[in-house]
């Protein structure tokens, strides 16, 4: 008896202690659902039109546009597209799309009358040398004039919601269609009748709209795009919003505390990998990716792991790969989340980079440090590739960063760019 005793005491304390040590490390519960979270049009319209957010929260700059003759004549004819596509489309989307989008001539009238107000009054260059000016999220290219970060930002923000509109009302192709696409068909009646009482709705709020500050000249085609965004799903790029506050508490607070003298890396980058397969909410690639992960951060080369990747595989996932990384961290290597950040938006490799930059700038990580980017022999074959470089050109018009040396076959390092943080209004849903 006395043999079969003492193995048993001996089980029953490793469980007991195994018990207290999961008890000491309570399992990550992470914030609200972003599924079952519905995303306000506000932080919609602050994520993908952050200049016509702007124009709207500056009382002075709203007022003086609101009261422009020729910008009021325009405001007043959009809202009467408005009644007109409430009143005379009756079959299909394409009238109201039509009716809702903004023609070149519109775009280019208003480019001339925001020119025409720079020039001629203070209120509006003190506007665009206060808030648009400090702000790279705004320019692309350092030295661009100050007259053109107002005007060329509203020309993009006019694309961009033209393009939510081809895209996410007449099923217009998107770039990556197997991943971006509507969720409706834009040819049924079920759809139509969906844009037809977003329209209507829309031609009640005018009275609202005109009160509230004055009405603008956008704010039509702004609120039928956010709302086509809304009723398509494709609200991404405001699900876990402000991650300052939320996913990212913990870890913002622990930078200030940081020796990054004793770091090689400001961060350690983990791309996400989409299971391509409903109900599984992490890839064993992603789970790979991780494991490297963890032995980089366990060999004291960076004090974060920095997990990025969006709602992406398969299209309308519900399960977000930075999210469910950082569960997989939390739950089974026990990091804490004081040294794991969160970019929940990617949705490409090169969005991967672009992304995380844009947090290493926005937390005060050290920009001259490199990060270390870790993942599988593939994908950093990949972002060593010329093939990457051409891609980032094309799709974002710059390199987010400069890839350095391969540091081994699953990790490279990768340094900071300021240009990732100019903000592309025509990618809803990862501007």
């Amino acid at each position: 008896m006395k043999y079969f005793c003492l193995p048993l005491l001996l089980v029953l304390w490793i469980a007991g202690s195994l018990h207290v040590a999961a008890a000491a490390q309570p399992a990550y519960h992470p914030a609200p659902d972003a599924r079952r979270t519905f995303v306000p049009e506000s932080v919609l319209m602050e994520r993908d039109f952050p200049l016509l957010s702007a124009l709207l929260a500056d009382s002075k700059t709203r007022s003086l546009l609101a009261q422009d003759a020729v910008l009021s004549r325009i405001t007043k004819a959009r809202w009467e597209s408005v009644r007109a596509a409430d009143r005379d489309c009756s079959a299909g989307v394409s009238c109201e799309a039509e009716l809702l989008r903004f023609s070149a001539a519109q775009v280019d009238e208003i480019r001339e009358s925001l020119l025409r107000l720079y020039r001629a009054n203070p209120n509006l260059r003190a506007f665009v040398h206060t808030r648009l000016r400090p702000a790279s999220m705004y320019r692309l290219v350092p030295s661009q004039a100050e007259s053109d970060l107002l005007v060329d930002g509203w020309t993009r923000s006019a694309a961009a919601m033209n393009q939510i509109i081809a895209v996410y009302c007449e099923g217009a192709r998107t770039r990556y269609p197997k991943i971006d696409a509507m969720l409706y068909d834009p040819g049924s009646e079920a759809f139509a009748a969906i844009v037809h009482t977003v329209v209507a709705d829309l031609g009640i709020e005018e009275s609202a709209a005109s009160t509230d500050g004055g009405a603008l000249f956008f704010e039509p085609t702004l609120r039928f795009s956010l709302r086509l965004l809304q009723l398509n799903s494709r609200d991404e790029a405001g699900r876990f919003w402000p991650l300052d506050s939320g996913e990212n508490a913990a870890s913002l607070e622990r930078t200030r505390s940081i020796e990054w003298s004793k770091y090689a890396y400001s961060v350690i980058l983990v791309p996400g990998e989409g299971p391509e397969m409903p109900n599984v909410p992490l890839s064993p690639i992603g789970r790979e990716r991780v494991r490297l992960a963890v032995d980089a951060y366990r060999s004291g080369v960076a004090p974060f792991i920095l997990l990025s990747g969006g709602f992406v595989h398969p299209a309308q996932t519900p399960f977000c790969e930075a999210a469910e990384m950082k569960r997989y961290l939390m739950e089974v290597y026990r990091i804490p989340a004081s040294a794991i950040l969160l970019e929940p938006y990617a949705r490409h490799t090169t969005t991967n980079l672009r992304n995380a930059v844009r947090l290493v700038f926005a937390y005060g990580l050290p920009s001259g440090l490199p990060m270390l980017v870790v993942s599988d022999p593939a994908q950093i074959d990949y972002i060593q590739s010329v093939e990457y470089s051409r891609r980032n050109q094309e799709e974002l018009g710059y390199l987010p960063a400069t890839i350095g040396r391969r540091r081994s076959e699953s990790s490279i390092e990768a340094l900071p760019s300021s240009q990732s943080l100019y903000r592309d209004a025509t990618d809803p849903l990862d501007p």
